[in-house]
This record gives structure tokens, sequence and C-alpha cells, in this order.
């Protein structure tokens, strides 16, 4: 059926295939795919068929669709469904209760060590930012104070930075280009289930944090936060793998990286790896932000596709931990002496004062008339949003065709053209600020406020980057003005972006109550700041240097919100009104709503803000804001990281539930309209040279087992699937020479278990040679290494795949509808899907309550009644998959264990190959393209192996009862047959 259908569409090799496989130049290859000439043809006037709809409506659309789809040729999909193989089953099997135990507390003492690694760290990059900073300023200031004038204060100041912009942009163009941008939507990719090579290596972290400290010092418009999400999951997946494959090359091997288990070397596979991958993300952002609820919401929100209560839980000790060594380290830095005494909880990531100063429950209020001015506040900044996207990707798509990462030298000029103009910016806007005279002398003792001589330091410690310590008023800098006054423009624009916030949000809190309406920020210093930086970050986003969006996203929508909120107090004022308007309320709101709009965030945007700046009295207004903020924004698209997950085109499958046009469109199409058909597999026993050609020939990272080689490529018919196995582990048993053994003229081919050590020793030894993590052998990079490593004589030898290919893929039925296998692919996080016939044969059922815990106990422990079981260090199992009927431990049954057939030490192999036990498959559906795992031509020799009674029937025919072999095996002798002797 699969096969008619194909035929009719001219698609017999699958859809994906033919689809790559077009003419770009062709001028008609647009209305191939869409319903444009159904609309134009008579019979097509009106409204085209429901049975359509989704479909491209115009050819542009058509083309811009195979352009996106083309795009993902260039990334690999992960398989997030652990392997379950006979040597991994025995081995699990005979794991004690103590082994879980201790992988247990692994994982908890992992999730422990990565926030305090990201403590660490992101006291290290704030401390970085505060020396660099304190050089620039300093340096600056006294220029302007021993020689005045512009020219000397101005090179001074531009020479710095763009000192600092050269070893940022050089960090990107020469060392990681991953580096670049906050790295939010890579880590995202990868945590849905898309491979990018040196996104989690221990050089891009380097580059990535020593980078953003010498972006953030370099004036950029930009903040730590986003690069932070990087570094963290870089952190996490690395201290989950315990081991370093960037390490280990840089000790030119001489000592491997690499903890052994019982130093918590548990978690290699890739599951395991995006969780604490996951975990690292949530310290990160709680490092960052000094927001460790915000933290963890980032990652289920926004990072973790596929979220856990175990990642809930791991990430919420993680992100708590890593404030707190935050806090530590800041404390022990400033009060190195009575680090017992300091006080800690009293900072807040973006406060100006300390909590006790603050009087945040009564400094930030709303009346419910403020409500709607809230909301119409966060359609503006989901307009605001929206647009600073769309002009991003106009220059993004500027930045692919004249400076991409190709032209290094172009990128790095680009970061220091860039810094030159900010900072000139910057600078002269300062330079030409009008002076005002300093406030009244008791205002000033509240407005420069502390609790004792290193309060201010600490408080601008936190978000790294906060002003720099000056002889004088802290927030009212003097400058080129005369004494008694400050420079008005000069207090936003000649301080760090951090502490600009701070000031634009908190000043003048500590004021008493009746002088809380005085203003002292200039109504013309905000709409500067509000402006200026808003244009420079559409441009700065993507540029070659580690930067994030935060911080310039906050400050903007805060600078907008604050001349709101001075609207609405002149507006009251005029109407004779003296009810007091909490602009401090208002400058919070609007920093969530910008925010909010520009990354469709809601409940992190709203903890993050509430957490960073105090205003947990605005909680609900803040939801609400963020919340029409994200509705507007979404009426033109995506949030900035999802618009760039798109531009690059990785197959990224969202949530099923989140997109009502994806649904519509895969109800629409059935599986068997999308697989492909020509299936390169590889027969249980191959020859090494056979597997070699096969390798050579065809880029796929995964191939099904079967003795039926070349109907699974020449046939739309089904064939038996014994099992699948990955094309790293291929090359893992290359490069071990596992597996391999020699045949003699008229020999038995040996059983499976006789490649599966006899001890839980050496079985965990065998695994570990297997691993793929943390030192991974690369399939493009490393495979052909491996090959040309075996000599003739190995290549002339035996391999038997049976005990190391996964025995239990995921098969969906053909004529299941193409949502079914999403759902599949996106909740399991597969990366392959196989297709079987429409109906396959059944042995029983399964249900819910069977595989509770409480039933699996009970029958576990019959079975051991039964003397079903063996020691532990005994292989006594007839094969890696046994078959013992549920009646053999039923308590409620007459089934005697002397009924079960006898289970010799010296037993059979693999049970039923070809058999009732073996599933049929027509053909593969793959995650990736145009190279996917299983539907490309190839090489193979087969022949249909013998089967044991009770086989499967094919056309109607029955099959003959061929019996196991003389010495108990099982295996078909076919396996090793004509064709493959002949390789």
């Amino acid at each position: 059926m699969a096969r008619v259908n194909g035929a009719e569409n001219g698609l017999s090799r699958g859809a994906l295939r033919s689809h790559l496989d077009v003419d770009d130049d062709d001028p008609t290859v647009g209305q191939k795919f869409s319903t444009e000439t159904l609309r134009r043809g008579d019979a097509g006037r009106g409204p085209i068929p429901s049975s359509l709809h989704g479909a491209p409506e115009t050819a542009e659309e058509s083309r811009e669709v195979l352009a996106r789809l083309k795009r993902m040729a260039g990334f690999e999909s992960q398989d997030f469904d652990p392997g379950e193989n006979d040597v991994e089953r025995e081995f699990q099997i005979h794991r004690s209760d103590q082994d879980y135990a201790l992988a247990e507390f692994y994982r908890w003492a992992i999730a422990f060590l990565i926030g305090v690694a990201m403590g660490c760290l992101g006291f290290a990059v704030d401390w970085g930012i505060e020396t660099l900073n304190n050089f620039k300023y300093n340096n600056t200031f006294d220029v302007v104070n021993s020689e005045g004038g512009f020219w000397k204060p101005y090179l001074t100041y531009i020479s710095i930075s763009i000192m600092y912009a050269l070893v940022a942009g050089g960090l990107v163009s020469f060392v990681e280009p991953l580096a670049a941008g906050s790295g939010i939507a890579e880590v995202k990719t990868y945590l849905n289930g898309v491979h990018i090579r040196g996104l989690l290596a221990v050089k891009t972290l380097v580059a990535k944090l020593i980078g953003v400290v010498f972006s953030i010092a370099a004036g950029l418009i930009a903040g730590k936060e986003g690069p932070f999400v990087h570094g963290g999951g870089i952190v996490g997946g690395g201290i989950g793998a315990m081991g370093s494959q960037t390490l280990t090359q840089l000790l030119r091997g001489k000592w491997k990286v690499q903890a052994p288990r019982r130093w918590g070397g548990f978690f290699r596979n890739d599951a395991d790896h995006r969780d604490f991958t996951a975990i690292g993300t949530a310290a990160g952002v709680a490092t960052a932000f000094a927001s460790p609820i915000g933290g963890l919401l980032f990652t289920i929100e926004e990072g973790a596709s596929f979220y856990s209560t175990s990642i809930f839980w791991r990430g919420f000790l993680s992100t708590g931990i890593g404030v707190l060594t935050l806090h530590f380290l800041v404390e022990c830095s400033q009060h190195p002496h009575n680090i017992m005494s300091a006080h800690f909880g009293r900072y807040r990531d973006f406060g100006l004062y300390t909590d006790s100063l603050a009087f945040y429950g009564s400094r930030m209020f709303y009346y419910v008339w403020d409500l709607p001015i809230f909301f119409t506040m966060g359609a503006i900044g989901g307009l605001m949003g929206a647009l600073w996207v769309h002009v991003n990707v106009k220059i993004t798509a500027f930045r692919h065709h004249r400076i991409n990462f190709r032209s290094p030298w172009k990128r790095l000029l680009e970061v220091a053209v860039l810094v030159f103009v900010t900072a000139s910016i910057w600078f002269l806007v300062a330079f030409w600020s009008p002076c005002a005279a300093l406030p009244d002398a008791g205002d000033l003792v509240w407005l420069e406020a502390k609790d004792d001589q290193d309060a201010v330091v600490t408080e601008e410690f936190y978000a790294g980057g906060g002003q720099v310590a000056r002889r004088g008023l802290e927030h009212f800098p003097q400058l080129w003005c005369p004494a008694g006054s400050y420079s008005v423009y000069g207090q936003l624009f000649f301080t760090p972006l951090s502490q600009a916030l701070r000031l634009i949000i908190h000043l003048g809190e500590p004021l008493p109550p009746d002088a809380l309406d005085r203003f002292y920020t200039d109504t013309r210093a905000l709409l500067l700041f509000f402006t200026l930086p808003y244009a420079l970050m559409m441009w700065t986003n993507g540029v070659g240097a580690s930067t994030g969006m935060f911080v310039p996203a906050l400050a903007v929508g805060a600078t907008g919100g604050k001349l709101m909120g001075q609207l609405v107090r002149a507006i009251v004022r005029g109407l004779g009104s003296k009810l007091r308007v909490s602009l401090a309320s208002y400058s919070v709101v609007g920093a969530a709503a910008f925010m909010g709009g520009a990354t469709r965030m809601t409940l992190t945007t709203t903890v993050m803000v509430m957490e960073t700046t105090g205003a947990l009295q605005l909680i609900v207004p803040l939801m609400l804001t963020v919340f029409v903020a994200k509705v507007v924004g979404d009426k033109f698209g995506m949030g900035m990281d999802d618009t760039h997950m798109a531009i690059r085109g990785a197959p990224v499958l969202d949530e099923p539930a989140l997109s009502a046009e994806q649904k519509m469109i895969a109800d629409k199409l059935a599986v068997s309209e999308l697989m492909s058909m020509a299936v390169v597999a590889l027969p249980p026993i191959v020859r090494v040279r056979q597997l070699v050609e096969t390798l050579r020939c065809c880029a796929h990272q995964a191939f099904p087992v079967t003795p039926e080689v070349r109907r699974a490529y020449d046939s739309a018919e089904p064939f038996d699937l014994h099992g699948v196995i990955l094309r790293s582990t291929l090359l893992r048993l290359l490069q071990h020479r596992i597996g391999f053994f020699s045949l003699d003229p008229g020999g038995d081919v040996p059983p499976a278990r006789s490649h599966i050590p006899t001890t839980q020793r050496e079985r965990l030894r065998l695994l570990e040679r297997m691993e793929q993590r943390p030192l991974k052998l690369r399939p493009k990079e490393d495979g052909e290494r491996v090959i040309r490593g075996l000599t003739p004589a190995e290549e002339g030898m035996l391999m038997d795949l049976r005990p190391f290919m996964q025995r239990n893929p995921f098969v969906v039925q053909a004529d299941a509808s193409l949502s079914r296998a999403y759902r599949l692919f996106r909740t399991m996080g597969l990366r392959h899907l196989f297709v079987a016939p429409p109906q396959p044969k059944v042995m029983g059922v399964i249900t819910r309550k069977d595989i509770a815990e409480a039933n699996a106990k009970l029958a576990l422990g019959r079975k051991a009644n039964l003397g079903l079981t063996t020691p532990s260090e005994r292989l006594v199992r007839r094969g890696s998959l046994p078959f013992i009927p549920y009646g053999a431990y039923d308590p409620t049954v007459g089934y005697s264990s002397s009924r079960l057939a006898p289970v010799a030490e010296g037993g059979s192999g693999d049970l039923e190959l070809g058999g009732a036990g073996t599933p049929r498959a027509l053909a593969g559906v793959t995650r990736e393209q145009p190279s996917p795992s299983l539907g490309a031509a190839g090489p193979g020799g087969e022949r249909d192996p013998r089967r044991r009674g009770g086989g499967a029937r094919r056309n109607g025919e029955h099959e003959s009862d061929g019996s196991a072999s003389a010495a108990g095996d099982g295996e078909s002798a076919p396996l090793l047959d004509t064709d493959l002797r002949s390789v």
C-alpha cells in the first residue's frame, strides 16, 4: 500500500528525499507544492478542500518552506531513548540495590556540584567585569579631572573600549564561533534533541565567559545573563558526564579526564547528559540574576523540552546552592574578617539599596485604575518586542551574506565598529549633558544612603558591572559640570548599563514619604536612554561577541515605564489630585512588559523581575502585563530566541499542543506517506569488510538489523526487524575489536551470549569501552581513522551484532496518522521510528496496572520463589530476552515451575530470530534529513532465514518449521549465508 501511494505521487523512495532533490532553479518548483494551481483552475474557483488546509498557498511560501527544510541537512539529531542491548540488559539485571542507591546519590551530588561551580563562575565573571570597568572609568575620570576638555578623555575612553572589544570579538572570530551571542537558541535546540558540534565544549565555555566580561566592559548594549545560560549548560553537561574530551585532548591522551563509576561516572547516555545540561542552564540563569526561582523557571518554561520532576527537584537544589555560593564569595571578598557576622540576603541583583533601606513594601504599589495603563504598557511592550525581532532578522540576513562566520576579520571589524559607535554616542551624550544643581543636603543623605561603608560596593557587585567607586557622590557624577552640580545625562550614560537600570528603578526609594514625588531623573535623559539603547540593541544582538539581551531589554522597558509613570503623575496632578503615583512600580512593570514582548516568556519574566527588583507587591500586575505583551507579540511572530532557532533551520519539534497549525497538518497525513522505503540494513552476523563498505557508502547514523538485507533496500515488502544499531556503536566495536570472531568452513555460528562477559565487573568494563561520553567518537571525524586501523586479516573476520543492537526499537503502524508519530518523536526523544504493516501480530497485552511498581514487585518475588533466578554473577538466562509466561509465577494459577522448559547453563543464544517475536517493518521514519538514518541506497546481501515453529507467515503461505541448530543455539543458519561468505 505504501508502495502504491508513493508511486502515485512520485515519492517511492520517501517524500522528504524527493523534496530535497528538487531543482532550485526550476521556476515551477514552488507551484509543485502549493495550492495555487487549484485556486486558479476551473474546478478550484471556490475554497480549497479542508483536507488540504495547511498546505502552502502560494509558490513563494512553498519556496520558503523548502529552503527551511534544506537547512536541516546540516544538523544531526540525538537519540534520547536509552539503549537496551543484550550487554546492557544483562548488566542491569545483575545490578545490586547498593549500585542503584549510589547512582541516586550521585544524581544529587552532581546537582550540588553544578550549583557550586556556577556560583564560583558567577563570582569570577562579576569580579572580572568590575575590574575592567574600574580600569576604564577611573582612567577616564582622572583625565576629565586633570585635563578637562573633550579629546583626551574621549580618546582614553574609546581606546580602552575598543581594546576590550578586540578581545571579545577575537575570542569568537578566532577561538570559538559558537561563543557568539547569548547561546540560548543553541542550547534550546540541543535540549530539544538536535546535536550541535562544539556547543558544550570546554573551549566554548572559556571563550563565552571571558568574552562576555570584555563585551560588557567594552560598553556593548549587552548583559551576561544569556551567556550564563550557555555556560551553565556546558558546566552541567560536563560535570554530569564526569569527564571532558577537550581536556583529554589538551593532555594529548596521556591522561583521560574521565571519572570511574565509583566516583560518579554513571551518567554517560544522551538522556542523562540532556538532563544535567538543563540543570546547568537553570543554575546559570540563577547565578547571573541572583534569582534561584527565576533560574529554575527559565529551564522549565523555556529550556527543557523534556521536563521531569527529577529535573525540577535537582534543579531546585542546584539553583539554591549556586546563589548561596555566589553570595558567600561576595561577602568573603567584601568582609573577609567578619564573614560569620555578615548579613546575607540584603541585596537584589537590580537593587540600588539594601532591603533595609529600600522600603519596597511602601514604595511599590498600584491602584485599580493603574491596571488598564499597565495592560497598555504590555501591548506596547509586545509591539516593541516584535519590531525588535523583525529588524534584527533583517540585520541577521545581511550578516549572513556579508559578515558570516567564515570571515573572521570581518566579524571582528564589525564588533570594533559597533563598540566605537556605541561608546562614541554614550560619551558625546554625557559630554553635551546639561548640568543640574545637586539635591538638597537633606535629600542627599537618603539618595546616597548605605548601611555601612561597603554596602554600596557589595550591592553593585551583583549583576557585574555596577558603578565604580568614586571620590564624592555615587549616583550624581560631576564630570564636566561645575561644583555643586551634576551631569544630568551622565548619570545614566556615563555608567555601566546594569547600574543605569538600577538608578532608573530605585533612585530615591529611601526618601521620606513626603519627598518621594520629587524627580531626580530628567525626562530628556529618559527619552534618550529609551531610544538609543533600543536602536543599538537591534544591531548588537547577533554580533560576533558574547552578548546577552536580558539586561538591555529590562533597561529599555524600565525607562519606558518610568516615562509612562511620569506622564500619569502629571495627569493626576493636572486633575488637582494629590494621589501619590509609584514611579518605581511603573518602571518595574515596564521592564517586564518589554522583556515579555521580546522573549515571550511569561512566568519566568514575572518571577525574575520580582526577585531582582524586590517587587513582590506587583506580582499580579506583572503577570497580567506580561501575558498581554506575549499575546500581542505572538500576533506578529515568535520571540527572539525561537526566531533564531527557525532561521538556523534545525529540526526542532515543539510540543504538539503549542501549534494548532502543526497538528492540523499532521492530522491530514499518514506515516506511510512520508516514510523512506529504501532502507540500508545490516545482517545480524556481518563480515567486517562488508560493514566497512556500508559505513563508507552512506552517512546514516543508524542501521536496522535483519537477515533480509536486500529485501529491506530493494523491496517495499515488510522485512523482519531484529533490532537497530547506531553508527557510533559500530565504530566503537570496530575500534576495540569487540564481537569479532572467525568461522571455520562448515562451522557453526557461536551463540550471541558468547560475546557477553560472565561477571558483572567484566560487563561493566565492556560497557565503558562502548560508551559515547565523555570521550566521544565522532563518526564523521573519527570514523575513517578507526576503519583505517583495521588490518586485512581483521577485515576478513565476522562481527556479531546481536549482543550490541537495540532489541526493542519503537515501531508505528503504516496507517497511523503523522500526529501519532510526531507525539512519539517528541515525547520519547527519538531519532528514528520504524514503520510496520497495518496488522502486526500480537502475543499479549499489558496495562497501566500491570506495570505498576506494586505488581512488578510481587511478580519479581514470585519469580524468585519459583527458582527462576540464580546468583547474580552467573549468566544463565536463555539469550537476552527470555519469555516466561505469566502463569509460571501467578500464585492464583496451578502452574508449576516444573512445567517450564529447562534453561541450561550452556543454553541457547538469541530466541526466535525472524519468528513470532520479531516485528516486521516496512520502512523507517527519521527526524533529521536529507540523510535520514534509514533512507538511502547502500549495499548488502541477504537470504531468508529458516524459521522456528510459530514463525510469521507471508502471503498466506506457511513458513517451514526449521528447527534450531544442533548446539541448541536457536539462531538460524542463514545468518551466515552464501552471499555473506562471498564478501
